[in-house]
Order: structure tokens, then C-alpha cells, then sequence
């Protein structure tokens, strides 16, 4: 289950995916670079791991034609959503929305966590 709900109060500001495919959440990066060095080597630099590195892709057949355009509403409304699943609760911008045959798309770049 994954909730997505506006950030401030909003009579119709929540929408819950009771089956959403859960694959485009799992994806974690760190902070690495890596550079070429004059002696054929390289130097790579790991600055660590932080939630805001994340997007969040998911996709689900909305219950109802109603869901599915609320979250379409949420996504050109706000810029910033509540995102809530398993691994927590995250502040996240919508970067991108589709709808193709009834089956919601969503895409989430994270802000930052807010539960621990």
C-alpha cells in the first residue's frame, strides 16, 4: 500500500494505491564520482547516501476514474506531495504524471524523509 496526500489540508487530498507496483520505490544511489587521473588511475570520491538522491516511480490501476483524476489534480496543484510506503514517509516534488489506459504513472523526485 502507498499513500500520496497533499502537503497542507485538502478535503480530497489523499489517495491510497492498495496495489501499486512497488519496483520504481527500491532504487537507491549515492554521491560518487569518479575522475581519470594523469597516472592511468582514477580517484573516486563517495560523499554517502541521503533520501534526496531519490526518485520515486510508481504505477497503479486507480480504483476508481475519481482517484485517478484526483491525483492528476494533486500532481498540477502542489509541488511538493506526501509520499508514504513501507520504507517511510518522504516530502517529494511530481516531476511527471501519465494515465495511459487507466493505469496511473507517477514519478516523485525526494525532497527529504520525513519519518525516521
Amino acid at each position: 500500500m502507498l499513500t500520496i496526500s497533499a502537503p497542507v489540508f485538502d478535503i480530497n487530498g489523499t489517495v491510497i494505491a492498495h496495489s501499486p507496483d512497488m519496483e520504481g520505490l527500491q532504487n537507491l544511489t549515492r554521491r560518487v564520482s569518479r575522475a581519470a587521473t594523469l597516472d592511468g588511475q582514477a580517484a573516486i570520491n563517495d560523499f554517502g547516501f541521503t533520501d534526496a538522491d531519490r526518485d520515486l516511480s510508481v504505477e497503479w490501476t486507480p480504483a476508481t476514474l475519481e482517484e485517478m483524476e484526483n491525483v492528476r489534480r494533486m500532481f498540477k496543484t502542489y509541488s511538493r506531495l506526501v509520499v508514504s510506503f513501507s520504507e517511510g514517509c518522504f516530502l517529494a516534488a511530481p516531476e511527471s504524471f501519465s494515465a495511459p489506459d487507466g493505469q496511473v504513472s507517477i514519478t516523485l523526485f525526494v525532497d527529504k524523509r520525513l519519518s525516521e
